[in-house]
């Protein structure tokens, strides 16, 4: 069976027929905010040809011939994150609180862990998982550039741990690796490679990951089951099985312009390019029956060995922690016992046994106030990795472009030693 006869198995004639057609239209680009680094209407002004997101309050849609944003500074600063619309419409229906716990199974690389994070603040603490070494290491330098303190990033197989984290988390997020049938506008190489056998190959792993899911889902909580595949057998049929054999039940998604109803259940939604602004994407609404308690996880003061240099960033309340000769900082403490942590929070110093080192995640997440304000000229050459001729006083000083944290640098003898990371330099 190929591609369009599987597509007319799930969507009636006409429906199925507008999807193919819409495949072949320009796509439109998406953008969110990082509204902890720069307010709305400060980035529309200076944007103004930029449409708002249809359902995200800080999402905006472009056309990457008015603003090619992935080659602005403003990306480099981490001032937004580069995001497929329909993409990003998936964690605003999850109703994230102040507080919550939540878990972003398969993470990598990032968007929706961003959203999220936005959205819950310092009160609450996400764990980003990814099974893919690489794919969680680019999960991990996406937090470090938007300057996030509320993620912790880890590598790991839940399926073999899950144990440890049963009724563990509010929310979570599932954005489940799938036949990617939904993208093939991006990626035309993926209408190329799909095959009824992958589907099903991917509806095994989609059951197992749900299945853990929703054992590590608290009562009350709420699972947001996503993939970029129109393939019933990837989303209604995952979803039944979970139905079940388990006391599931979906939340109605309902009253939103543009969404796809599934015709085979109650609740779920389909973003099809031929009605949303966006790639082709499914969405359920998982809960668990019972009521969610409010969180009364607090942070202790810090009183390690390096409190003088935890307070001298305003680190103090925040949970402060060692690992492997450096120190992070979290929102709120998190047991990290038994997982492959890549970072816990903020990464802040290195080398923190001999000579404390502040680190580059460190800049990302503080504000610019304090920062020294490099011009056009001094900006370029610190992304370049060059030394800058500044007269500061012996140290590390933080420096800024446009309100923009930038990285570190150490004054050296009547010059600034340039700090930002190697890998990330450019002309």
């Amino acid at each position: 069976m190929d591609f369009w006869t599987h597509l007319a198995t799930n969507f009636p004639p006409e429906t199925a027929a507008q999807i193919r057609r819409s495949l072949s239209d320009e796509r439109t680009r998406g953008l969110l905010l990082n509204t902890n680094k720069i307010d709305i209407r400060e980035f529309y002004s200076r944007f103004p040809l930029l449409s708002h997101h249809p359902l995200v309050s800080n999402g905006f849609l472009y056309d990457q011939k008015t603003y090619d944003f992935g080659k602005l500074f403003w990306h480099d600063l981490g001032a937004y994150y580069l995001q497929e619309p329909s993409a990003m419409s998936v964690v605003s229906f999850l109703d994230i609180k102040a507080g919550d716990s939540l878990l972003d199974l398969c993470a990598a690389p990032g968007g929706k862990t961003m959203q999220a994070s936005l959205l819950l603040g310092e009160g609450g603490i996400i764990l980003a998982n990814d099974i893919s070494h690489s794919r969680a290491l680019i999960l991990s330098s996406n937090v470090e550039r938007l300057g996030l303190g509320n993620v912790v990033v880890t590598n790991n197989d839940f399926q073999t741990i899950y144990q440890s984290y049963l009724a563990a988390f509010d929310k979570i997020i599932l954005d489940a690796p799938c036949s990617g049938s939904g993208m093939f506008r991006k990626d035309e190489k993926m209408l190329k490679d799909w095959s009824y056998n992958k589907v099903m190959a991917c509806q095994k792993k989609q059951i197992e990951l749900l299945h853990i899911a929703y054992l590590m889902l608290k009562p009350g909580g709420t699972i947001a089951y996503s993939t970029c595949s129109f393939s019933k057998e990837e989303n209604e049929d995952v979803i039944t099985c979970l139905l079940s054999n388990s006391d599931a039940y979906l939340a109605s998604i309902t009253g939103k312009q543009g969404l796809y109803s599934s015709r085979h259940l109650d609740g779920p939604v389909y973003f099809l390019p031929s009605l949303f602004t966006g790639e082709g994407h499914f969405l359920a609404l998982i809960k668990k029956p019972g009521q969610l308690r409010a969180s009364q996880q607090r942070n202790n003061p810090y009183r390690g060995k390096y409190l003088a240099l935890v307070r001298q960033y305003g680190l103090e309340k925040r949970h402060n922690l060692e690992i492997d000769d450096s120190l992070y900082s979290l929102s709120l403490p998190f047991d990290v016992k038994g997982l492959n942590v890549l970072r816990y929070g903020v990464r802040c110093f290195d080398e923190i046994s001999k000579h404390p080192q502040p680190n580059h995640h460190l800049a990302r997440f503080l504000g610019a106030t304090q920062s020294l304000v490099l011009d056009d000229v001094s900006f370029r050459e610190y992304l370049a990795g060059e030394m800058l001729n500044i007269e500061k006083s012996p140290g590390y000083h933080l420096v800024s472009y446009q309100g923009l944290n930038a990285g570190f640098v150490r004054a050296v003898d009547g010059k600034l030693k340039n700090l930002y990371p190697k890998g990330l330099r450019r002309r």
